[in-house]
């Protein structure tokens, strides 16, 4: 009775996996059970559970400090801890409002093998890490096999989308990271000459050869300005603006989305924002490489970015790209001297000022989707749905799987390039759950990638996707 007491007002206080975590600790820490590990106490090879503090998950920026840098056998400590217990598999339970939408990974979801759940991921760096998967095994060191991949290990690993589902779940329950533990596998497999698969070296050809992962020409970045409209080009011996308009390759060169880039001009011209594009000078932001596990390539866009934006003297950078937003708070702020804002965070806060109102009303029923790297990877939740609140005649309808909890679309980590029809099958299971969930048939995003990728789903349903900038401007115009 009295645990149950207990139990009752941590739960009030705390919230109930912020007591359960304190509760654990507590018992970890007393001298009674001194000498008890948790975890896989006597499986030979075990290492000793080492307890972390956990919070209450909001995005990977809160602890991107602690992952930068590690390798695969840093992960050697959660791949034993991992107990296969599937929270990485599920919406948490206290969270679940059905049986039909309460998985959270689309290539498990999708394929049905361990392998595909972030769990798998952990047994497949166990297998690396001890040499199980090696053809001559024991090693002689760890992670030096003689290792051959097979089309399966591969199919698993490159699947994942990188949408963090697994760790967002498995972070605040079991301290454990499964998605930056496969990001690093993936690292481990470039260095190793293994990967990545022969679908994407067209990717890097294109970074190589147009500083883009799209092929486009350089003289064609701009091509989405619309005529008769005016942007400022910023650079050395150009004009000069407090606020850079980081556009993102996707909507520069993909036609269909092209219009997210010209709407987002629109918005800050409405607004009167002083600000500024690179036009032709801008190349990618490196977000490809990084998540395909070419980390060397990544840093050497990486640098060329930031000498760019260093000599421009700039105040803020925005973008309409969610892969871009996540990139440059991950991998670029702590070596930039401004602030990195997404388009729908900035135009909330033009809004809150007053400097622009929306006025015309957008008499429509939409449902949100969240992008995961303005989502979980970001923790930007609330502006784009403040946005939405604040133009008139426009509902707002959630779906079951929303926030941190977004089912993802599968169009990101590579994997739209390498199984169409995996992305195309998930992008599918996204809006039938907002279809049936809601009523709507219109979902707004705010990820030009996304949009792209749900976009060739939705017209077989006869649903519209739309980005929130594009909705905004309707009530403006």
């Amino acid at each position: 009775m009295e645990e149950r007491k207990r139990f009752k007002q941590g739960r009030r206080e705390k919230g109930y996996y912020g007591y359960l975590r304190d509760r654990y600790k507590e018992l970890i820490d007393n001298k009674e059970r001194e000498g008890y590990t948790p975890g896989l106490k006597g499986m030979a090879g075990a290492p000793e559970y080492e307890f972390v503090d956990g919070h209450d998950f909001t995005s990977f920026l809160d602890y991107h400090e602690e992952t930068e840098g590690r390798t695969l056998l840093d992960y050697r400590k959660q791949a034993y801890s991992c107990l296969i217990c599937r929270v990485c598999n599920f919406v948490t339970c206290y969270r679940q409002t059905s049986a039909r939408f309460n998985l959270i990974c689309p290539s498990g979801d999708r394929f049905r093998y361990d392998n595909y759940f972030g769990q798998g991921k952990f047994q497949m760096i166990r297998g690396l890490i001890d040499g199980e998967l090696s053809q001559h095994y024991p090693p002689a060191e760890p992670l030096k096999p003689i290792f051959k991949p097979t089309e399966r290990f591969l199919h698993a690993v490159y699947s994942c989308t990188m949408c963090g589902g697994c760790e967002s779940q498995c972070k605040i329950q079991k301290l454990l990271e499964p998605m930056h533990a496969a990001r690093t596998l993936r690292e481990w497999l470039v260095d190793n000459g293994i990967g990545p698969l022969p679908e994407h070296q067209a990717l890097f050809k294109n970074m190589a050869n147009y500083d883009n992962p799209w092929g486009g020409a350089r003289t064609a970045r701009t091509r989405w300005i619309p005529k008769g409209l005016k942007v400022k080009e910023l650079g050395e011996g150009k004009e000069k603006a407090p606020v850079l308009y980081y556009v993102g390759c996707t909507a520069a060169y993909i036609q269909p989305i092209q219009y997210v880039a010209a709407t987002t001009v629109l918005n800050l011209q409405a607004a009167g924002v002083d600000f500024g594009i690179l036009g032709r000078r801008e190349v990618c932001c490196g977000s490809t490489m990084l998540r395909l596990g070419d980390r060397r390539g990544f840093e050497k866009y990486r640098d060329r970015n930031l000498e760019v934006f260093e000599k421009l003297g700039l105040e803020t950078i925005v973008t309409s790209c969610a892969g871009c937003v996540s990139t440059l708070k991950e991998e670029y702020a702590d070596k930039l001297k401004c602030e990195v804002l997404h388009i729908v965070e900035y135009l909330e806060r033009l809004i809150s000022q007053g400097k622009i109102k929306p006025k015309n009303k957008v008499e429509m029923k939409v449902t949100y989707h969240d992008p995961c790297h303005l989502g979980r990877y970001c923790g930007i939740y609330d502006p784009p749905r403040s946005i939405l609140a604040s133009i008139p005649g426009l509902k707002l309808i959630e779906m079951e799987r929303i926030r941190e909890d977004s089912y993802c679309c599968a169009a990101g980590g590579g994997v739209r390039t390498a199984y169409p029809e995996f992305a195309s099958w998930a992008a599918n299971q996204r809006l039938t759950e907002a279809r049936e969930t809601t009523g709507c048939e219109v979902v707004a995003t705010v990820c030009p990638f996304c949009e792209e990728n749900l976009t060739d789903a939705a017209r077989p349903l006869d649903m519209k996707v739309i980005d929130v900038n594009q909705l905004l401007w309707d009530s403006l115009k």
